[in-house]
């Protein structure tokens, strides 16, 4: 046994813990590094709350959002069920039934953030592409989620200076741990709210951008916090980086925690917008590398020392495990018959104007919606990704009725065939992948070639169209695939008397001639169903002009033929005089016309009653 003197000494030279993470901050404990590692200095009641209090700052919009989305779903279904079969009580929704409607509608709902640009992409350059512009609604939400998360961090008590530094410490690696699982949950595709209160994932994808920066700002947050006190002690004759060196080659879990945090920081970095634009397949496959070195580190920098966010943890790891599984099952399920021992080919036919028409064949029988698309697996042009198109043309088994003037002589009539689904889409050959499947079937002899590749999803549909008796579809370019089959099913609704549908005009912009044979043969069998020329109005802009005469042109009888650019605001005006019951307007195309469509639709909403939707991706 020591002396006494000798086992005093003995502990005073004994080296700190600092995978100690117990708090202790009397004045008993000797450990010069107290106030850089656990929970020492740490006001883990106030991190709780102030995590409480953020999770009130989502739900109550989640809240709002679904209640307003409820509120609109009872009022589209009642004013479908009374207007069905009566053109008379249609006149009842032509305006909204409070006035402050329209002004919400034109100032805040459909309003870009300043003037009338919100799709149109920001560009330094012709390359150069710093992406869009939130609206209005979005914008709000930034900001008081983003406000709030920098208040919390900063509602430091009066104490000494190294015990704030600490506190700083722990709230910032608090709330960054808490956002990492909105970071994650706004990044997948089946991201449940997206269902539950109807918006798009491409205002999630939005958020999902904003959470992970307030997860990196708070990191480094964090990180200086910890640096900070680390440097101002002195330990064995070493003080600065020489401390912050010794506490980190001592701990396992604060090299883990440095992993996490370089691999945030080079997230940011090859994050930006001109960047990603530029170059997105590679930034999604090193944006997933560090992921997974982030939730490597995060999780290995907590489960090291026990901390209490460590159950959070297992929630986003859990999201990032569970969602792709479910995929993979949707996937497999959708692409594979085992009873025909198919798997899903992809037909790719070059069109005009530097176009694909790509027809999908899947051995199982899909149910998908007007508006809706779907993600394509094709790894013999892109073996790393996947690329989301909109569906042009589909058998919907609802549609695949008898004939109306056909009397059904038994259930069997009724029954709907489980054969396979063929899914079209029309790709314009831009870069990558789209370009890829352009020049490879351009240059077979036949123009056409068949691929083995899967599909995921459907996906979009966010809104139905079912209730609104006129019905304004603008589209531009490749656009037009998004508005095909609300046409079809419309239509198909007015037969059935499903819907009230009166009026639908599709305007379609195209810059030449040629890409009506895009999607000829679906419009000719538009033509074909019953009360197409008393429903459904085609109209296409051409911008530029041609040498061939009227007769000789496609679709001259089908649809009115005007070589001029579109002027939405002409068209809306012209729907509004002629307008019966409620009126939709929706729009797909590029960023440019889908904003002077939007401009157009907000000049009038005080006028009449009329919703916009916009379709949009982005990356």
């Amino acid at each position: 046994m020591l002396p006494r003197g000798d086992a005093t000494k003995s502990s005073a030279l004994q080296a700190p813990d600092v995978n100690n993470v117990l708090a202790n901050a009397s004045s008993s404990n000797n450990d010069p590094f107290k106030y850089s590692h656990g929970l020492t200095g740490v006001d883990q009641p106030a991190n709780y709350l102030f995590v409480n209090i953020l999770i009130t700052t989502i739900l109550v919009p989640v809240i709002v959002t679904f209640l307003y989305r409820l509120l609109v779903y009872l009022r589209n279904d009642r004013r479908r069920v009374s207007v069905i079969n009566s053109c008379r009580s249609q006149n009842f929704w032509r305006r909204d039934r409070f006035w402050i409607v329209g002004i919400v509608k034109r100032h805040f709902l459909y309003a870009p953030l300043f003037g009338s640009r919100h799709s149109r992409e920001l560009r330094l350059a012709s390359r150069i592409n710093l992406g869009t512009l939130p609206a209005r609604p979005q914008l709000l939400v930034i900001i008081l989620y983003t406000a709030s998360n920098i208040a919390y961090c900063l509602a430091i008590p009066e104490q000494l200076p190294a015990q704030r530094v600490a506190e700083l410490r722990g709230r910032c690696g608090a709330l960054a741990a808490f956002n990492l699982i909105f970071t994650i949950l706004f990044a997948l595709r089946n991201n449940p709210f997206i269902r539950l209160i109807g918006i798009s994932y491409d205002t999630f994808n939005l958020f999902h951008r904003w959470a992970a920066r307030l997860v990196i700002l708070e990191s480094i947050g964090h990180v200086a916090a910890f640096m900070y006190n680390t440097y101002q002690v002195t330990y064995q004759g070493q003080d600065g980086w020489s401390s912050i060196a010794w506490v980190i080659e001592h701990s396992v879990s604060y090299r883990w925690g440095l992993a996490a945090f370089i691999a945030l920081v080079f997230i940011l970095l090859q994050s930006v917008g001109p960047l990603r634009h530029a170059f997105y397949n590679t930034f999604l496959n090193l944006h997933r590398i560090g992921i997974l070195v982030t939730v490597l580190g995060v999780y290995f920098h907590l489960a090291k020392h026990a901390l209490p966010q460590l159950p959070w943890v297992y929630l986003f790891i859990s999201l990032l495990a569970l969602e792709p599984t479910m995929r993979f099952g949707r996937t497999v399920y959708y692409n594979f018959s085992c009873r025909r021992q198919e798997w899903t080919s992809v037909t790719i036919e070059a069109l005009p104007g530097e176009a694909s028409r790509m027809e999908i064949t899947i051995p199982q029988q899909w149910k998908g919606r007007p508006g809706c698309h779907t993600y394509v697996y094709l790894p013999r042009l892109a073996p790393l990704s996947v690329h989301p198109f909109s569906v042009a043309w589909y058998t919907n088994p609802e549609d695949a009725r008898p004939d109306y003037e056909e009397i059904p002589l038994s259930l069997d009539d009724h029954e709907v065939q489980k054969d396979p689904t063929t899914i079209s889409c029309i790709v314009r050959a831009r870069t990558g992948m789209t370009r890829a499947l352009y020049d490879r079937a351009s240059k077979t002899k036949t123009g056409r070639i068949t691929l083995w590749g899967a599909i995921e999803g459907f996906h979009g549909a966010n809104y139905s169209l079912d209730s609104y008796g006129t019905i304004l579809l603008f589209a531009a370019g490749a656009g037009i695939t998004h508005q095909i089959p609300f046409v079809q099913h419309l239509l198909a609704g007015y037969n059935h008397d499903t819907t009230a549908t009166r009026r639908v005009l599709l305007v379609w912009c195209i810059p030449d001639i040629q890409c009506v044979d895009w999607i000829q043969p679906w419009l000719e069998e538009l033509t074909t169903i019953p009360n197409f020329s008393d429903v459904v109005q085609l109209r296409l802009h051409v911008s530029r002009p041609t040498s061939k005469p009227a007769k000789a042109l496609p679709l001259q009888n089908m649809a009115d033929i005007i070589f001029q650019r579109c002027k939405p605001q002409e068209i809306v005006d012209e729907q509004i005089m002629a307008q019966i019951g409620a009126m939709a307007v929706t729009v797909c195309g590029p960023g440019g016309f889908n904003d002077s469509v939007r401009a157009a639709v907000r000049r009038r909403v005080g006028l009449r009653s009329i919703d916009f939707f916009e379709e949009a991706f982005s990356s």
